[in-house]
């Protein structure tokens, strides 16, 4: 029986997919300068002129790279809209937070050590453009709300925070307090604390 075209676009997407999770994985591994395109399709197990067929160059691949987490990070902003008191916003971005740092720790780790590489970082501003700044602005709103001090400087903080956190799971693994620390900081972040 032939194949139909949804099945037809299911194995692209896979071979898309797995592409850019070996990209991903190389990238991480060996640096974006010292891994080439041979190199992914070798370990993807896919020809090159395959891999050519779904992305026209190394920079095309390292961009939809980075533009996976963009959606990740913009998804998770996207759960504050369901939430309008404050408290229950902030309460609810740690939850979000701590949900990515556990459901995929191997993707975060690759992504750390991929976006701490120079030449990468360029290329993750160009994608990112303003969405940090956003963000920020986005919790500091929040922090105005529930009328804590010096917003702006908390949301900073705050931010910081969170990404040690992340910084610390990826290091330590299974070794690292991480449920007793999402608890102590939803303590720290709660209504009771803040207000």
């Amino acid at each position: 029986m032939p194949r139909t075209e949804e099945q037809f676009q299911q194995m692209r997407d896979t071979t898309r997919n797995l592409i850019l999770s070996t990209a991903l994985e190389l990238f991480a591994e060996q640096g974006y300068k010292g891994t080439t395109i041979t190199d992914i399709a070798k370990k993807a197990k896919v020809s090159k002129g395959l891999l050519y067929n779904y992305f026209s160059s190394k920079q095309a691949l390292i961009e939809k790279v980075v533009g996976i987490l963009l959606v990740e990070i913009e998804s998770t902003m996207k759960v504050l809209d369901l939430t309008k008191d404050p408290f229950d916003k902030i309460q609810k971005l740690i939850d979000v937070m701590f949900d990515l740092m556990l459901d995929n720790e191997q993707f975060w780790k690759l992504y750390s050590s991929f976006l701490m590489q120079p030449d990468v970082q360029e290329i993750a501003q160009k994608v990112f453009g303003n969405l940090f700044p956003e963000m920020f602005k986005e919790i500091e709103i929040i922090f105005r709300k529930a009328k804590i001090k010096n917003a702006a400087k908390e949301a900073k903080l705050f931010g910081a925070i969170l990404d040690g956190l992340g910084f610390h799971v990826m290091l330590m693994g299974k070794d690292y307090p991480i449920k007793a620390m999402k608890k102590f900081l939803k303590e720290k972040y709660s209504r009771k604390n803040l207000s």
